[in-house]
């Protein structure tokens, strides 16, 4: 598919998507007010010019899609503002501001209600409707049930497969039934627990050379080669998806040794920062040679059968072109699998608190350096699509939509004024002081978030536009 055309379909699956959280929140106003006999003019998805409208004869509420997709409302009776043109007022019972405190304060929380409740839903199609990807299959375990590798389904170019024929250890193993093997290292980083955790170790003692005879090294560090998957739904090549890090003083786990492990990965400099050879930035000639292990599929899981089925594929050779590592023959094939209804309700049950968390995370950093750096907009959204897509397709798509559906509404509870948490708060207060909040206070305030929240949005905009280049 021509990149183009790819990027018109993650637009078009960010629009659907907000979209339809945008018409369930405000399905959920309309649907509560109407249940408390509130008077609504309007229901729309989107905002500005109308583009469609549609009133059933008899009716009270107007239907309409706006030109500018994302954002909607329900207008009420009794909210900021005159009764619409056109419009006969109605009676003062059906006015928002006339009903019960309680009834009123349902009617501001449906929105984030049936929000959250589409997440979770959303979440749920994904783990249960659509394929796992995965970038390996588990491998062998030692006795306390450390995870030592990760085997990978791959096939490989000729040159490869005449490597393996001519090293096989059996006889009666052909090349083809060989599998790319390495060890799973597990590496926390203090502050950033979950960072390259797990990291596939690949190659040690990798040297980075200037030219592509391979006689000169660029310097005197040597290299730990990181698989890191560019994407788990389609077919790559080994050498897209490789990082390097110098290597670290660090001590050699037993356990890693066994599968001849002899250095682990420095990952981050003393700044926290990522440590790993940028090719971006490399000129075209550089290439590394990188040995790689390979075993016999049958064998994969048994540890005592390793040093006997081991194949050493030591001169494959990798080259930067583009400012991008390609090449050495190795293609990673994809794996899928669907979850069974007990899988699906056991990873949801996973998924829902690990993305609750991460989004109360947001909110706690929210004014730090980190927190706005995380903060995206539509066009961060969008622009993350493809990455989300090669991590697991349709599935995280839907993860992802199911966080911005609860993040939606964890956002709409904030009592920041132009939001249902400052409608929530001015009813609580006129509900506990049993006087009414001045209309021009609510609306100079109201006013002044408004501006503030286009500002914000602004500011997120022009952030994720700079960094897209």
């Amino acid at each position: 598919m021509p990149v183009w055309l790819e990027w018109i379909f993650y637009i078009l699956i960010v629009v659907v998507m907000l979209g339809v959280l945008i018409a369930i929140h405000e399905a959920g106003h309309l649907a509560t007010a109407k249940l408390f006999r509130v008077y609504c003019f309007e229901y729309s998805i989107g905002m500005g010019p109308k583009i469609f409208s549609k009133k059933r004869k008899g009716g009270e509420t107007t239907f309409s899609i706006r030109a500018v997709p994302f954002g909607g409302y329900v207008a009420m009776y009794g909210e900021q503002g005159a009764v619409p043109d056109g419009e006969v007022e109605p009676p003062a019972e059906r006015s928002l501001n006339n009903i019960a405190k309680w009834k009123k304060a349902i009617i501001l929380v449906a929105g984030v209600t049936l929000n959250f409740i589409l997440g979770l839903t959303l979440i749920y199609i994904g783990d249960q409707a659509c394929p796992i990807y995965y970038s390996g299959r588990r491998g062998a375990t030692n006795e306390s049930g450390t995870m030592l590798t990760v085997s990978l389904d791959t096939t490989y170019d000729q040159t490869v497969l005449d490597y393996i024929g001519a090293h096989k250890v059996k006889p009666d193993h052909e090349a083809k039934d060989y599998v790319l093997t390495m060890p799973s290292y597990n590496s926390p980083v203090p502050g950033q627990e979950g960072v390259y955790e797990n990291m596939q170790l690949l190659a040690f003692d990798v040297r980075i050379y200037t030219d592509k005879e391979c006689t000169t090294t660029l310097n005197d560090t040597y290299y730990v080669a990181v698989y890191t998957p560019s994407t788990v739904v389609e077919r790559h090549g080994l050498g897209d998806s490789l990082m390097l890090f110098p290597s670290s003083k660090e001590e050699v786990p037993e356990s890693l040794k066994i599968l001849g492990v002899s250095a682990l990965p420095q990952v981050y400099d003393e700044n926290k920062q990522l440590n790993n050879f940028d090719f971006s930035h490399s000129k075209d000639g550089i290439s590394i040679n990188l040995p790689v292990s390979l075993i016999h599929k049958t064998n994969a899981r048994e540890i005592e059968n390793y040093a006997s089925n081991l194949v050493h594929l030591n001169d494959l050779k990798l080259s930067v072109s583009g400012g991008k590592l390609t090449g050495g023959g190795v293609n990673v094939e994809t794996i899928k699998e669907w979850n069974s209804f007990p899988e699906a309700w056991k990873q949801w049950a996973e998924d829902v608190p690990m993305a609750c968390g991460a989004i109360v995370k947001g909110f706690a950093t929210l004014f730090t350096p980190d927190g706005w750096r995380n903060i995206s907009g539509i066009i961060g959204i969008t622009a993350a699509m493809p990455q989300i897509n090669a991590a697991g397709g349709a599935r995280m798509i839907f993860f992802y939509a199911g966080m911005i559906s609860i993040n939606l509404a964890f956002f709409n509870l904030l009592p920041f004024p132009g939001l249902d948490g400052w409608a929530l708060l001015v009813t609580a207060i006129e509900g506990i002081s049993r006087k009414k909040v001045p209309a021009r206070v609510q609306g100079i305030v109201s006013t002044v978030g408004l501006v503030l929240l286009i500002g914000l949005m602004v500011l997120i905009a022009v952030k994720d536009v700079a960094a897209l280049f």
